[in-house]
């Protein structure tokens, strides 16, 4: 993995899973209040559900708390019964993936109130877009 790749864990079962592994482009959008800055990263998403580096990272989340959402039988949004409880988990087989998004390019804005500031970020380049 390298610098301009953001790594995303997230269940195999998942919709978004399916999607992406059809058409592998996504668009993250950060927001930072405090800041007042908005952050639109464009990126292509490979999806990983096997081999040496799932593997190695699933031994590390399989000591956590989060280790139970990829252990359990029931897909991400199937309703559960009121009664639902972390006993109703398969026997180890874990169902954990790994989107590396590699980014294509960002749109950092900041909102100010004298006026907005806007740039486009690429890995071998940047250009502001206002003054």
């Amino acid at each position: 993995m390298n610098q301009q790749t953001l790594c995303i864990y997230t269940d195999a079962r998942s919709d978004k899973v399916g999607e992406l592994t059809k058409s592998p482009r996504a668009v993250f959008a950060f927001w930072s209040a405090r800041l007042n800055w908005q952050l639109r990263v464009r990126v292509t998403i490979s999806v990983t559900t096997d081999g040496p580096e799932v593997h190695a990272l699933w031994q590390r989340v399989r000591r956590s708390a989060a280790a139970a959402d990829y252990l359990t039988q029931a897909a991400p949004g199937t309703e559960r019964p009121d009664a639902y409880s972390s006993a109703e988990t398969a026997a180890g087989a874990h169902h954990f993936a790994l989107l590396n998004a590699q980014i294509l390019e960002m749109d950092w804005l900041e909102l100010g109130h004298g006026g907005h500031r806007r740039a486009r970020i690429r890995a071998d380049t940047w250009q502001w877009l206002t003054p």
